[in-house]
């Protein structure tokens, strides 16, 4: 079988015009691409701009200007113009909108050169809107894989006509039996309550998953010794009164080693640091230091927030108590200091870091109305949060904090999702087509969940 995966794009620091959105979108479906490319027969098709290039088993396709302009049709251009005065708040979101419907020429070009058996499609929004309508246009069977949702998420600062795309698709592919896979039972139930009043047949559930890696593998830290608790709060403290700037990570194992071993417990917040992540939530709870005077928080990811937490922190001299760790690639050595995983989004379609943190043996506190909590929520690995007040959370963490975890039990589970035990994470629809193989006559025939 030829599948043909199309994405806004994927995360693939190995390809310089992939390095650009390192997202947890653009992670998790370069892991799709090349764990279904194990299987079966793969191309990739984006909105980058690239020359193509052929990977070790999946074939990722070329984008260029001169492929944009010479495959755009006149209807592709009135289509686009139309767009234009539609939709778009600023004169580049209304451009950007253009461009998203004018490639529509070269999508459907690929499709006519490639002639895939099946196309899966990533995202719903103006930045996918022409994938589905070359598709309908060309009678090819697709799929459309949803890693969360902008339309029923108010922490999601998508504008209105972005959010009533995904709302009339899912509509229409309900009516019409089009194949949707979510990345957890909450968002199918959200999707069922909010947008269509019923049960969606339709839709099927197929959680995210991730690779475990050596976590043993330590060559780039430090001896032990080499810094001292008291050089690295005076050393971190002069990080945090500037801008983006970040303690080494070997600095930061050092400090967390010590800290581990004077008897500290230790809790991760995993996940670039936005609104919507809700770190803030989480420094506001550790300001309470006469509960958490013995607890150290540890944020990692990037700060999309204009250094909002960061402030806050300072503010709070909270220094010796919350760490602004910035992004980590090896978070697989460091997953063996944690005591307990925080993850407190306001909206969250699955939640990979909870995953990642029961492959190590870190139970995980979250709020129990999240997507994904349905899914992941298991009384051994995780304890739920009942409402998203400060008090619960300090109340539900401190629980959390004294609770004999039994680690080998929280590793297993998270081996579910690891794909030591599973090839890939991604689903493969096969479809039964009637003659006339239009796009209400489609069902699902079979369906084959593999984990990565």
């Amino acid at each position: 079988m030829k599948v043909m995966i199309i994405a806004p794009y994927i995360y693939d620091d190995n390809i310089i015009e992939f390095t650009k959105n390192k997202t947890g979108f653009g992670i998790m479906v370069q892991n799709i691409v090349s764990s279904v490319a194990e299987l079966e027969n793969v191309v990739l098709l984006t909105r980058v701009i690239t020359k193509g290039k052929n990977e070790k088993n999946f074939k990722i396709l070329s984008h260029t200007w001169g492929q944009f302009f010479s495959n755009a049709k006149l209807k592709d251009w009135l289509i686009g113009i139309k767009a234009f005065f539609a939709n778009g708040v600023t004169v580049k979101d209304r451009a950007r909108h253009v461009f998203y419907e004018v490639d529509g020429g070269y999508v459907r070009k690929q499709i006519q050169m490639e002639k895939p058996d099946i196309v899966h499609i990533h995202g719903i929004g103006t930045i996918t809107e022409s994938y589905i309508r070359i598709c309908e246009e060309m009678k090819v069977r697709y799929t459309v894989t949803l890693h969360g949702l902008i339309g029923l998420n108010d922490s999601v600062s998508a504008p209105v006509y972005e959010k009533q795309i995904e709302r009339d698709f899912l509509i229409k592919a309900e009516k019409n039996n089009i194949p949707i896979s979510v990345i957890s039972s909450g968002m199918k139930a959200r999707i069922e309550e909010n947008y269509l009043g019923k049960k969606a047949n339709n839709i099927t559930v197929i959680t995210n998953g991730t690779k475990k890696n050596d976590e043993n593998d330590t060559k780039f830290i430090r001896e032990e010794g080499t810094l001292t608790q008291e050089k690295f709060q005076e050393y971190y403290s002069d990080c945090l009164n500037q801008n983006d700037l970040y303690p080494k990570l070997s600095d930061t194992y050092a400090y967390l080693q010590h800290s581990k071993k004077n008897g500290k417990k230790i809790l991760f917040f995993v996940g670039n640091i936005t609104k919507n992540k809700n770190q803030m939530q989480a420094v506001e709870i550790l300001k309470n230091t006469k509960v958490f005077e013995n607890t150290l928080l540890v944020l990692w990811g990037r700060e999309v927030d204009n250094g909002e937490v960061r402030k806050k922190i300072v503010e709070y001299q909270l220094h010796k108590n919350v760490i602004l760790g910035g992004f980590n690639d090896r978070m697989d050595i460091f997953w063996k200091f944690c005591d307990v995983n925080l993850f407190l989004s306001l909206n969250d379609g699955f939640g990979l870091p909870i995953v990642e943190g029961y492959m190590h043996g870190v139970p995980c506190v979250t709020f129990e109305d999240l997507d994904a909590t349905q899914d992941l929520y298991y009384p051994e690995a995780m304890l739920k949060v009942k409402d998203r007040s400060n008090e619960s959370v300090t109340d539900t963490l401190k629980t959390a904090l004294d609770k004999n975890w039994k680690y080998e039990e929280i590793i297993e589970i998270g081996l579910f999702y690891s794909s030591s035990l599973f090839p890939c994470f991604s689903v493969i629809i096969f479809f039964q087509v009637t003659d006339d193989d239009s796009p209400g006559s489609r069902s699902m025939d079979k369906i084959a969940v593999f984990k990565e």
